[in-house]
């Protein structure tokens, strides 16, 4: 027997399937943070927790540095990787200069000083790229800090563009973000994070 949806039907199961990719996105990047921060504090005795309450904003930085890392040097070890990416994200995001040092001690003892040359200026490039990006949509959010807090949008931008194609209109994007949200691995504002998910919409529909 053939089952016939309705369009609002349709709907539905592609928000609900938009919603939960983009769920399971948002927590593996926290997953991978927690590994990264994790492997590090091996190789070097040094606590992250403090960074972790914003696993997923720096997960989508550093995932995708470290796919880009390990496509193109696959010699280095995940726990080279991690060491290096941790530097780099330490040297964007925490002011704690004592920390930073002691990471770049045992990064020139195990001599990945060129790898983490090479990673701290991706990371940087990707962060500017993206900064850059969510300034062109016209978006009012104050310090540049706050719009950092955004990164965790890098890796689903290629969902988001999949979004634009759907024909989804201002309810569907809404229901969307309180799906997220609901998550819990985000602590940005909806009414901000609503408002850039649309503008990034329309930026990839035009």
């Amino acid at each position: 027997m053939k089952i016939i949806i309705t369009e609002n039907q349709n709907k539905l199961l592609i928000n609900e399937e938009i919603s939960s990719n983009i769920g399971n996105m948002l927590k593996n990047l926290t997953k991978f943070t927690t590994k990264v921060f994790s492997e590090t504090k091996e190789q070097t005795g040094l606590d992250f927790g403090f960074m972790l309450s914003w696993g997923t904003t720096l997960g989508g930085l550093m995932m995708p540095v470290s796919q880009f890392i390990q496509d193109k040097h696959p010699e280095f070890t995940t726990a080279n990787i991690s060491l290096v990416i941790t530097g780099a994200i330490a040297t964007y995001y925490s002011s704690n200069k004592k920390i930073l040092r002691d990471l770049l001690d045992v990064i020139k003892e195990k001599g990945l000083i060129d790898l983490f040359n090479e990673v701290l200026s991706i990371t940087g490039n990707l962060k500017e790229t993206f900064l850059k990006f969510v300034e062109s949509l016209n978006i009012t959010m104050g310090r540049m800090s706050n719009m950092m807090a955004y990164t965790f949008l890098i890796p689903i931008l290629p969902t988001l563009y999949n979004m634009s194609q759907e024909g989804l209109d201002t309810s569907d994007i809404n229901q969307i973000v309180k799906r997220l949200i609901s998550y819990g691995v985000i602590t940005t504002s909806s009414v901000l994070l609503k408002q850039l998910i649309t503008k990034i919409i329309k930026r990839f529909r035009s």
